[in-house]
């Protein structure tokens, strides 16, 4: 794909006609594999063949710029979420608990490593997760618990090593090195969405005893062979598989729908291989991550520059994320369009047309800017730099390689000027947020009127392709000052007050009291100060929906209680006043 089609890309996840699946190989549920997979189908097959796609979201996507984050020349798309199967049956018989306080002898391991393989051995880790994911069609409760199983290894510092998706929305994490038979309990010391990687810590010293752990290399080259170990479906033992490394992009992980620097990896890989080490030179050079479904032996691995990023991110003790710029380009490789921009025939580089709002270069790069270079490199026609011996790479690497808060230099053109500019990084958020992890979901209700923002795994939850929801996805992605959260009237929690309102639902929201909300604290503000008779909402279809006031707030209370909600509103906007009483 090259950088200036009529994408439609977000710099998180996208959609693209016939594109690729990606699975992440954590153990999950059958029903939420077949959901996953019925979404990926309806997205690709959709925006492939339907020709009633509405003619603005086709005529924005012509239009739309490519992010500096998503100018790879591959079309990685719709990501499912990872297939969950129930946990192999534990053989507890055969595995007895140590009495407290005790370690099983079998736990004092003393490895005496032969080769590369005898030497990772020791440092493998089978990791037991149950989570209690929130459940995005009704905020206020969770999905309930579910099983996971996947892979780990030691690292120095005494730490385990790990794939976010794994340990995300815990509520319990044990452990079990291999060739023990004890599991031991084991809490998130860091955990790195966006990369999917986590550190788990073992607060009993045994479980570290004896173990050498194996150093972190770095970028592995085209055509090494790399082994991966884990613990796949199938067994209870150790596994072992070798591939060649057969590709390295900027690409979209399917965890957080971020777009960074993953390497593809021809080896086989299987459900509870996530978190595994991939070994290549007697080092780790990455940690399997996820598969392409339906390709055979097509695996990924975060790469070593990846895990040092995070390993270098959290040493202050918090997770900052990997930068971007916040731009939306296109190339320049139109002789044509050179000359009207006044490039010589020597430069090359990016043509802006959108700024993010709150972004790294809000305020210093316009649209109608050229980016030259990027922190000393040289942007080419097709949005790429050089990576030295392993060839050319989307030019968001050469952001997103330096850390939140660090400074980098930029050139620009602009008109016959060329400008160096220094811009402080950020990790600005876009309009629609990434997946809720770790996190309850936000939510406000008055008088059965339930509003959330747009997410892009409330739209992984829905059954039905929303069009107009997807448009501020895939297309409508960059916030402004004036919006900066896409609102939806989620559902309508059925009340004789609300009647008429039922069967609403996914609604966005365009204003409340006559006021355009910028996000939900914003709305709640406008709903906790309303005054009047009417409550009166606007949808972005010009839809009205008008409640009295008076009797919403006096009945949303019994509202709430008859279907089992707690709250008027979730905790991150209970700072302010109840809407319950507000106004009055």
């Amino acid at each position: 794909m090259s950088g200036d089609g009529p994408s439609g890309l977000s710099t998180t996840a996208r959609c693209n006609s016939l594109a690729p699946v990606y699975t992440r190989l954590t153990m999950q549920s059958f029903n939420q594999v077949m959901a996953g997979r019925l979404l990926a189908a309806v997205c690709a097959l959709t925006f492939a063949f339907a020709p009633e796609a509405p003619a603005a979201i086709e005529a924005a996507k012509a239009l739309d710029p490519v992010p500096l984050e998503a100018a790879e020349p591959l079309d990685p798309v719709l990501l499912e979420p990872a297939g969950r199967a129930a946990e192999p049956a534990r053989q507890d018989a055969i595995e007895p608990a140590a009495e407290a306080g005790q370690r099983d002898p079998a736990d004092s391991l003393e490895p005496t490593p032969i080769d590369t393989g005898e030497a990772v051995k020791p440092t493998l880790v089978k990791v037991y997760a149950i989570a209690n994911p929130p459940d995005l069609l009704s905020p206020w409760q969770a999905l309930g618990t579910e099983k996971y199983v996947g892979s780990g290894v030691i690292i120095d510092g005494q730490r385990v090593l790990t794939n976010a998706h794994l340990v995300a929305n815990q509520v319990s994490i044990e452990v079990k090195r291999q060739g023990m038979t004890r599991r031991y309990e084991a809490r998130v010391a860091h955990i790195g969405h966006q990369c999917d990687l986590a550190l788990l810590e073992v607060d009993e010293p045994g479980f570290f005893e004896n173990v050498e752990p194996v150093e972190l290399g770095t970028l592995p080259k085209l055509q090494d062979t790399a082994d991966v170990y884990g613990f796949p479906i199938g067994g209870e033992s150790i596994s072992v598989t070798s591939g060649i490394v057969s590709r390295m992009e900027i690409g979209t992980y399917t965890h957080s729908y971020s777009d960074l620097l993953i390497v593809q990896i021809d080896a086989a890989l299987n459900p509870g291989n996530s978190g595994g080490p991939v070994v290549a030179g007697g080092k780790i050079v990455g940690i399997a991550v996820q598969t392409m479904e339906g390709a055979e032996n097509v695996g990924y691995m975060i790469p070593a520059p990846i895990v040092n990023h995070f390993l270098e991110d959290i040493e202050d003790g918090s997770f900052d994320g990997f930068p971007s710029l916040g731009v939306g380009w296109q190339t320049v490789e139109s002789r044509a369009l050179r000359d009207a921009l006044g490039l010589r025939s020597d430069e090359t580089g990016g043509l802006v047309n959108r700024v993010n709002a709150g972004s790294s270069v809000d305020g210093i790069v316009k649209p109608g800017d050229v980016l030259l270079a990027i922190d000393g490199n040289e942007v080419a026609e097709d949005l790429t730099i050089g990576l030295g011996e392993h060839g050319r790479i989307t030019a968001s690497y050469a952001v997103q390689r330096k850390h939140v808060g660090e400074e980098i230099e930029i050139t620009i053109a602009r008109g016959n000027r060329r400008i160096i500019q220094s811009v402080i990084l950020k990790n600005e958020p876009t309009l629609v947020a990434g997946p809720h992890h770790d996190r309850k979901p936000t939510y406000l209700i008055l008088g059965g009127l339930v509003f959330q923002p747009l997410s892009w795994d409330y739209l992984d939850f829905l059954y039905d392709w929303r069009y107009d929801l997807a448009y501020y996805a895939y297309v409508e992605y960059f916030r402004t000052p004036e919006r900066r959260q896409v609102i939806l009237l989620s559902k309508v929690l059925a009340a004789s007050l609300n009647r008429g309102y039922h069967n609403w639902d996914n609604a966005i929201v365009k204003t409340v009291q006559g006021e355009t909300p910028r996000d939900m604290t914003h709305l709640a503000s406008i709903i906790d100060s309303a005054r009047g008779d009417r409550f009166e909402i606007v949808t972005e279809s010009d839809k009205r929906l008008v409640l009295d006031l008076a009797e919403a707030r006096a009945q949303s209370a019994a509202i709430l209680e008859r279907y089992g909600v707690s709250r008027d509103r979730s905790a991150d906007l209970s700072a302010g006043s109840s809407s319950l009483n507000a106004g009055r």
